[in-house]
């Protein structure tokens, strides 16, 4: 566990002992999904011209092309790595949501979507003590039958790249 997702995991097993933290990435819009696709034709259909380039060329009966010979075939482990870099550092952002939304028995907590930042403390902790902390609340999962463990469903939804160190990420705490 990694960035914001790790620091959630640590407050909730500190503050809240029982209380059960699940990660998971948060969906890709629909609406990305071409362009996601299209990056990967585009990239796959690049390292194929750098490694078969010469043949390809020669089948349509056309003379390769300059920026072909003079980077390409003088150096195709650079050119296949570089397109396979450059390939998954497209896709990746394309899948990038930027989401880190936490919940709690399906009850939104806090949402980077929709105010645009991570969360601070106090933006956890007071909403989580009001529904975990309160006589009430206590009381209801006493007579539940539910003891030192917290036993209700809490979530963090969505975790970008830069927060999480990887990915997109959601999840959910129990």
């Amino acid at each position: 566990m990694r960035g914001a997702f790790g620091q959630v995991y640590q407050l909730t097993q500190t503050r809240y002992p029982g209380l059960e933290v699940i990660g998971t990435h948060y969906p890709v819009p629909a609406w990305k999904y071409p362009f996601i696709r299209a990056a990967q034709f585009a990239q796959l259909s690049l390292i194929a011209v750098c490694i078969f380039g010469d043949r390809i060329f020669r089948h349509l009966g056309i003379p390769p092309p300059e920026w072909y010979t003079r980077h390409v075939v003088t150096n195709r482990f650079g050119a296949v790595f570089g397109v396979w870099f450059a390939g998954n550092f497209i896709m990746t952002n394309l899948q990038n949501t930027g989401a880190f939304e936490v919940y709690y028995d399906g009850q939104l907590i806090f949402s980077k979507l929709a105010e645009g930042r991570m969360p601070t403390l106090q933006d956890l902790v007071g909403p989580l003590d009001a529904l975990l902390l309160t006589p009430a609340a206590v009381a209801a999962r006493a007579a539940a039958g539910v003891a030192a463990g917290l036993g209700a469903a809490a979530g963090v939804a969505g975790m970008d790249g830069a927060d999480a160190g990887m990915g997109d990420f959601a999840g959910q705490v129990r």
